[in-house]
């Protein structure tokens, strides 16, 4: 038995096909399947930002330089049988890869538990399908930006500029693959790109240091584009409080949120200005792209609760 098939199904969608879907053995799949791109994601998050090609040449160890062979480079599988390390010349491997990958099968595995399974069980289709891969896929995008915002404090346009341009004719033509307002969602991306670009002319041009990164504009208009206008409100607000919980606890025991240091990054760019040692940790520079990223993850598998939320809130 594959799985029970609900009684309220339509009678056009072939039961065979059902049993298929709502299979154990497909909501693994759905789980390799993520963790199969998050190999490749960490392929994208190391090269993308150093300007590499992420198709050639193969993975190699960083320390020996040794083509890393097929057998292991098993998504998850390889890191723990070789315990996180080269099997040539013993050089350990970050764990940001393991975590990447993990990430990955999880959020595969709740998007087709949230679009494709749950439908199915309150008696819908199939066209979940394409709404887990399009959301697996925005997903796998947030990931990918959170780590090179955390290792190099850059958000690839290649990224965020190619799903926003992916994005705009999706919601045109299919919007209810996304469930949003094709004019609205597009135009909450452009404001709250406009909204971020303007506030980093206005540190430019009165206190002469880069108050938050186009990056991050761009972001935000991947996520409007997607998501809609109350996605991009629940972004901007949960990312900042949420930046606040993580990084000042961080800052005060004299760590960053990033995993690299600015200036040896990015250089003496004269626009990053200095930090302010009258401002304390207010005065530090910490990546704002994951958590904004993390908010939009929130949206996308607590989309209900943070709409109920927001009515609640409207309503009071």
């Amino acid at each position: 038995m594959l799985g029970a098939v609900p009684a309220s199904l339509p009678v056009a969608v072939d039961p065979t096909l059902i049993e298929v879907l709502m299979s154990p053995w497909l909501r693994l799949a759905a789980f390799v399947w993520g963790a199969l791109w998050g190999s490749f994601a960490n392929v994208v998050i190391y090269r993308l930002p150093l300007g590499l090609s992420v198709a050639r040449p193969r993975s190699r160890c960083p320390g020996c330089e040794t083509p890393i062979a097929w057998y292991d480079n098993i998504p998850i599988l390889s890191y723990l049988l070789l315990r996180g390390r080269c099997r040539k010349c013993d050089e350990p491997f970050s764990a940001r890869y393991l975590l990447v990958e993990l990430l990955a099968g999880l959020l595969s595995f709740a998007l087709f538990m949230l679009y494709v399974v749950t439908p199915l069980l309150e008696g819908g289709g199939i066209e979940g399908l394409i709404a887990w891969q399009i959301w697996f896929f925005f997903c796998l995008a947030l990931v990918i930006v959170t780590f090179t915002d955390l290792d190099q404090w850059v958000i690839p346009n290649e990224i965020v500029l190619g799903m926003s341009a992916l994005g705009i004719p999706l919601v045109l033509w299919r919007p209810d693959l996304v469930d949003v307002e094709p004019i609205p969602a597009i135009a909450s991306g452009v404001a709250g790109l406009v909204l971020i670009a303007g506030i980093r002319w206005y540190y430019l041009k009165f206190r002469e240091i880069e108050g938050i990164g186009l990056g991050d504009a761009k972001l935000i208009l991947m996520i409007g584009i997607f998501c809609g206008p109350m996605a991009v409100a629940w972004t901007l607000g949960a990312g900042a409080v949420q930046g606040l919980l993580v990084s000042i606890p961080m800052l005060l025991s004299g760590r960053n949120p990033a995993n690299s240091d600015l200036r040896e990054v990015h250089g003496d760019d004269p626009e990053l200005g200095e930090a302010d040692p009258d401002a304390g940790v207010m005065g530090q520079h910490v990546p704002f792209g994951p958590f904004l990223a993390l908010a939009g993850l929130e949206w996308v598998l607590l989309r209900r609760p943070i709409e109920g939320l927001f009515a609640w809130l409207m309503g009071a």
